[in-house]
């Protein structure tokens, strides 16, 4: 704008104003990208956010043909299984503690000898409401390891981004519900960003 200001002060015809005011023009246009994560140099995101609830069973104690796990990349429930191609079909299993509270279990955690191909998970326990947490934090994630939380307790995962060009996780945040101790039937809210390194964990099209 001061360029532009500076070449009509200056009496400059109106190609030269043109061409003085372009650079401007790029330079806002960077400072926009900025404005997001650094994931907006490879592109918008495309997929959108669904806020989802699903019933999965304790991993024991449950018939085999019952989903102890849910694959938040392809948001799918299964019952974990190590696949002939050497792959697994789940990201996190579910199991109930003794006094009925719930164990996330990373698929690293349970799978011996895991794979190559088999992805680490990072899980981090959040000090916000499911509802509140619309951004998923840069770190502090604890990878591979356990975690046991209550009703109404929040979890941010970070997971292997299918795809991602450049290795960038997906983000998701996870609420158990409610405990339906005597099926052994643990009920979560869940929310997965499937946009290469975009964090945002809000419905909708991210845009950061």
């Amino acid at each position: 704008m001061g360029v532009t200001l500076l070449a009509r002060f200056l009496g400059a015809p109106r190609v030269a104003r043109r061409a003085l005011s372009f650079p401007a023009v790029i330079l806002s246009a960077v400072m926009l990208a900025a404005c997001g994560d650094s994931n907006s140099l490879v592109g918008a995101a495309s997929t959108e956010n669904t806020a989802r609830n699903f019933s999965v069973y304790a991993l024991t104690g449950t018939s085999s043909a019952l989903p102890a796990a849910y694959r938040f990349t392809s948001e799918l429930l299964a019952r974990p299984q190590l696949l002939s191609n050497g792959g697994v079909n789940f990201d996190v299993a579910f199991d109930l503690t003794s006094d009925n509270k719930v164990k996330l279990l990373p698929v690293r955690s349970i799978v011996p000898l895991p794979p190559a191909g088999v992805s680490s998970v990072g899980m981090l326990k959040s000090t916000s409401s499911y509802s509140a947490l619309e951004r998923a934090p840069e770190r502090g994630y604890v990878v591979d390891s356990m975690f046991v939380v209550g009703v109404g307790e929040t979890v941010v995962l970070q997971l292997p981004g299918s795809g991602c060009i450049y290795g960038e996780p997906y983000y998701a945040k996870l609420v158990v519900d409610s405990i339906i101790a005597a099926e052994r039937r643990i009920v979560v809210g869940s929310l997965v960003n499937r946009n290469c390194g975009f964090r945002a964990l809000t419905v909708g099209i991210p845009k950061n």
